[in-house]
């Protein structure tokens, strides 16, 4: 019964990135709603990876000399950087200076577009292994799962919003499936395979922070300085930060 509850959490999970996106479909104004998404998708990323990621990292490579861990860190992490670099090249050209004419609007549309598609790639090898991890857990200890979930849960409601308010739906439909199932996928691995050696968990973990960091600062981060003096942009940092502060509580 353990290894249901434990599956099932990461699918809730991983649908609440669905929650996101009924919030987007609601609103109206899609501008305003892709600056205040941009803004919050930006904090939120920043908790993610300092608040969640790199403590679980820091923690799986205990064993290891303080020199190692670094080492470790540094090569994946710039390794899943590189890597999300090169996947930009495959994806259509933007560009981050935006105006108020047509042809700009549709370049600043573009890019939120990309965005989007980066932060999917990036975000379902993340959440295999956030799957594999709440899987483990949920199983050895129930509490400590569901509290694990829940947490997951409030982050990928702002990131839902993000993805929701930057990409086709109709084009980007099957991707969005394998987003929002690949709790559920890392849940199912761990049920089939029951252990990955830790130093390979932390490795693959630090790839994805570097995944992130490519878009916290390659994409994010001018999209927030071009649009600082939209209010919607900080609205959406504030309520990133007020969402790190209740998952905090959890």
């Amino acid at each position: 019964m353990s290894k249901i509850y434990g599956i099932l959490l990461t699918l809730i999970a991983g649908l609440f990135f669905l929650v996101g996106g009924i919030i987007t479909y609601k609103v109206k104004n899609k501008d305003k709603l892709n600056y205040f998404s941009v803004g919050l998708a930006f904090i939120v990323m920043l908790g993610l990876i300092f608040l969640d990621i790199l403590p679980e990292v820091w923690e799986l490579l205990e064993k290891y000399k303080l020199a190692e861990k670094i080492i470790f860190l540094g090569i994946f992490i710039i390794l899943g950087l590189l890597i999300l670099k090169i996947l930009d090249t495959f994806i259509p050209t933007h560009h981050h200076n935006h105006k108020d004419n047509e042809k700009e609007h549709e370049e600043h549309i573009s890019h939120i577009h990309h965005i989007g598609m980066l932060t999917i790639i990036s975000l379902i090898l993340h959440n295999i292994l956030e799957g594999f991890m709440i899987c483990g857990l949920a199983i050895s200890n129930f509490k400590i799962g569901l509290l694990i979930a829940l947490s997951i849960a409030l982050h990928n409601i702002p990131l839902g919003t993000h993805i929701f308010s930057a990409i086709d739906l109709k084009k980007d439909k099957v991707l969005i499936g394998v987003l929002s199932l690949s709790s559920f996928f890392g849940g199912l691995i761990f049920l089939l395979g029951g252990h990955i050696n830790n130093l390979v968990f932390a490795l693959v973990m630090a790839f994805t922070i570097g995944m992130l960091i490519y878009i916290i600062f390659w994409e994010l981060l001018p999209e927030v300085i071009v649009n600082k003096n939209k209010k919607e942009t900080f609205i959406g940092i504030l309520v990133g930060l007020g969402l790190l502060i209740v998952s905090l509580g959890l």
